[in-house]
């Protein structure tokens, strides 16, 4: 069998004219493609595990983010995918959606609140915070059908970050001109077409917004969170 075109070209899907695309237009993403060339610290061999994982991956982030209609959306079977991170709540394709993929993989927490940010602002709010925010596969530990992989997200925060915390509380931290990541595993399932049928993502959200959050100032002027240098548990 030969493999889909998400499988062999990262932007594959960019070429589905014809979908129902959030915003009325296919998203541009030369910006980030430029980033990620630039900064990766990994160069996977064309047709290696690692690089049909990342082009899967980068796919779905692509119509997750921007697609409108689960039957559009190619890189999974919609009838049985599901996603959830660190062992919570699993959501449908539908769910996701409807509350965009940072509010479903960060939730609720002292820094960050899901239930407060809808899909369009939770996206604005990261691409002020992150001129840009690149994802890549650093080891992929199991092949299909059940594919085991961590990974890397980053991005230098170049923009101020400002949220709704809650009970009218918000959160403002300047923007640090620094490097922020995240690092994670994920455990991924799909079928005989290599569509994702399941997403089970591990990893620890508090470390990215404490990143962010940096220089965030409390009511008396002092800083209120310190970083943790980026470190992260599932990080060699």
């Amino acid at each position: 069998m030969s493999l889909p075109d998400f499988m062999t070209n990262p932007n594959a899907v960019l070429s589905d004219t014809e979908c129902e695309w959030r915003y009325g237009r296919v998203p541009d993403y030369n910006k980030v493609n430029a980033a990620f060339e630039l900064e990766k610290t990994k160069d996977h061999k064309e047709g290696s595990l690692e690089w049909l994982v990342s082009n899967l991956v980068k796919n779905w982030e692509k119509e997750m983010s921007y697609k409108l209609r689960a039957d559009q959306i190619r890189t999974i079977n919609a009838e049985k995918y599901r996603f959830s991170v660190n062992g919570l709540q699993w959501h449908t394709v539908d769910e996701m959606l409807q509350m965009g993929t940072y509010n479903a993989l960060i939730g609720d927490s002292e820094l960050y609140k899901a239930s407060e940010t809808d899909f369009s602002d939770s996206h604005k709010l990261f691409k002020r915070a992150l001129g840009t925010f690149s994802w890549e596969v650093l080891e992929v530990y199991s092949g299909p059908p059940t594919v085991a992989f961590k990974w890397r997200h980053w991005g230098k925060m170049t923009g101020d970050l400002s949220l709704k915390l809650g009970n009218g509380k918000k959160l403002e931290a300047p923007a640090s001109n620094e490097v922020v990541e995240s690092v994670g595993v994920t455990v991924a399932k799909v079928n005989e077409k290599f569509e994702i049928e399941e997403l089970e993502t591990f990893y620890d959200a508090n470390i990215l917004m404490k990143q962010l959050a940096k220089n965030r100032k409390d009511e008396n002027g002092e800083q209120a969170v310190q970083s943790n240098g980026g470190k992260c548990p599932f990080a060699s």
